[in-house]
């Protein structure tokens, strides 16, 4: 059966959605929810895990310095720079800028995608020394900095909803449809309406995937992110907006063969539902040891 909130957990979780709209469900009073616990120990955790915009601006810079190289590459005809720090929804220690390089061939798609991967990792550790080769991107590493993963890309036609869709390398030496215009659209259209915590909201979402080592995709939990909130006509406080997200997060992957990430899903939308209560019912400690426990030794366990 399709995960759901238990039936109980269901009917707290909703008295506390109508407490927040009987005060106005505002950004103001999710301001105020920030200034104490569990709120405020979101926002140290966000300060923690977020780059600064110097530490963005290096990555951007290496990631400038790659495209330069890989266009002169003979099988590349274009680069684009993307990924969660193109968007700004990158976390620190985890997140990579992420280069499609677009191939001049496209039947590069009627072979693995290994081939692909093998060839442009050839020519770039020309260049680099410090090189990993994975199913699905080459990554550069930089110390001290995020590293820059390069995505081999072949152009298809354009997708059903009008954007330019690619074929980029997956597990198995396969390919998969990826449309980056689409998904850059989707992300700044909600955090234009919803504010700076959507984005926010998907920093913390990351964390917890990397932190719990998940192979979830970044750009799915910004999809998934788009989708939780859609009906949303602001942000609410950050503790439900992870709450309501990680249940999006189960929701997507209970009928998906990847145990290991159903599970972890599973398990982390059912915590994040029983700080959610706790909190609401005033057990604020064991509400903030819940949390520390899904996100990790960053979240601090002092009670504002």
């Amino acid at each position: 059966m399709p995960y759901a909130p238990r039936t109980g957990d269901q009917e707290v979780i909703l008295r506390v959605v109508a407490t927040a709209r009987q005060y106005g469900n505002s950004r103001l009073n999710a301001r105020i929810a920030m200034s104490t616990s569990p709120g405020k120990n979101f926002e140290i955790l966000l300060d923690r895990i977020t780059l600064s915009p110097l530490e963005m601006e290096a990555a951007l810079n290496h990631a400038r310095a790659v495209c330069g190289i890989l266009k002169s590459c003979p099988l590349v005809s274009e680069c684009v720079i993307s990924g969660s720090i193109a968007r700004s929804t990158a976390v620190r220690k985890f997140s990579d800028v992420d280069i499609i390089a677009i191939l001049k061939d496209s039947k590069r798609v009627d072979f693995p995608s290994s081939l692909a991967i093998k060839d442009i990792s050839d020519f770039l550790s020309l260049r680099y020394k410090d090189i990993q080769v994975f199913d699905s991107a080459i990554r550069i590493d930089f110390p001290g900095i995020p590293g820059v993963d390069v995505v081999p890309a072949v152009h298809q036609e354009m997708s059903s909803s009008g954007y330019p869709l690619l074929k980029i390398p997956a597990r198995r030496q396969s390919w998969i449809d990826y449309i980056p215009e689409e998904q850059s659209q989707t992300t700044e259209g909600s955090a234009k309406r919803l504010g700076a915590e959507f984005k926010q909201a998907i920093r913390l979402a990351k964390w917890w995937s990397y932190e719990n080592s998940t192979s979830i995709p970044s750009y799915e939990i910004e999809e998934l992110a788009s989708r939780a909130f859609r009906a949303w006509p602001e942000m609410r406080s950050l503790p439900e907006a992870l709450a309501v997200l990680l249940e999006e997060v189960a929701t997507a992957f209970e009928m998906r063969d990847s145990d290991r990430n159903r599970d972890s899903a599973r398990k982390a939308a059912r915590i994040a539902r029983t700080a959610l209560v706790l909190s609401t019912q005033g057990d604020i400690r064991e509400s903030v040891n819940l949390w520390r426990c899904l996100l990790g030794e960053q979240f601090p366990v002092v009670v504002f």
